[in-house]
């Protein structure tokens, strides 16, 4: 009976493996949008774009940003004094490796794999992943507003 009750002390003190979301940040966001660009040269890529605005009185190592399924790394920008984290997701179609695949797995070596999307968020949600010391955090989006298409030419 002591033993039970020393296991359920130890795992009630074990994390689990889900993605947690603290409510105190380094930084603030302030607003977000997001609009999907389309060039009109031949050979050039779609694309959304999302802008993340946020305020923030220290450096905030960012890390990526989950969005509409896909995931690339953040990158800070500042335009008048005011920085957002620029968010470009290529869409194209013509954009995507080749895989080879093949009875004998060793005919697959160089594939890359798919990477699985880690999280659950509506079209005009986003998160935000950041770094303090050796530790990840996460920070979700909402109400991300849709800008309307841009077309390139």
């Amino acid at each position: 009976m002591k033993l039970i009750g020393i296991l359920i002390l130890a795992l009630s003190f074990t994390e689990c493996a889900s993605v947690k979301t603290e409510n105190n940040h380094p930084f603030k966001v302030e607003s977000a949008n997001y609009s999907y660009v389309s060039g009109g040269v031949k050979g050039s890529y779609n694309s959304t774009n999302l802008i993340i605005y946020f305020t923030s009185k220290e450096p905030v190592d960012f890390k990526n940003v989950y969005f509409q399924n896909r995931i690339t790394k953040a990158v800070v920008e500042q335009h008048n004094n005011t920085n957002y984290i620029a968010a470009r997701y290529k869409t194209s179609s013509n954009d995507k490796e080749d895989l080879v695949l093949h009875a004998n797995p060793e005919e697959e070596f160089g594939n890359t794999a798919v990477e699985n999307f880690p999280f659950e968020l509506k079209d005009d949600e986003a998160m935000i992943s950041y770094a303090l010391g050796e530790k990840i955090y996460y920070v979700k989006v909402a109400n991300i507003v849709k800008k309307d298409a841009v077309f390139m030419q």
